[in-house]
């Protein structure tokens, strides 16, 4: 009977280990969706950050949120190198001139949901201040 017993308790043993999902290695797409992230958060927040420093009485908000966007630049630059990267290593075939035009219209949706909410804020802080 023990022996049915240390045999059951084996086998739970070894149902509760299958259970458990094995650790995976960081890998290199992981670690550059890490990154992309990172940066995509450091740009919006780099724009929240010139739109809260902005003197909005004067200019249209429109205006105001493209210079945000635009002293945020380098951030952006380097938000666009990541994601042509990341799309070549997701996609090898694919030319420096396909993973660039990739970049370019992923960092554009970006940008414009940055600069829209941008001139939300800006309106928001307009309407407070009048």
């Amino acid at each position: 009977m023990t022996g049915r017993l240390a045999l059951l308790a084996l086998v739970a043993g070894s149902l509760a280990a299958c259970d458990a999902a094995p650790q995976r290695p960081d890998s290199k797409g992981q670690q550059l969706r890490a990154e992309l992230d990172r940066l995509t958060a450091d740009y919006g927040k780099c724009v929240d950050e010139k739109i809260a420093a902005a003197d909005v009485s004067q200019d249209p908000a429109g205006s105001i949120a493209i210079e945000a966007v635009k002293a945020c630049r380098p951030i952006r630059n380097a938000l666009k190198l990541k994601v042509a990267s990341f799309d070549r290593f997701g996609h090898p075939n694919h030319t420096p001139q396909q993973a660039e035009a990739v970049a370019d219209a992923s960092v554009g949706v970006i940008e414009k949901e940055l600069r829209e909410n941008a001139v939300v804020t800006i309106v928001k802080r307009q309407n407070l201040t009048r």
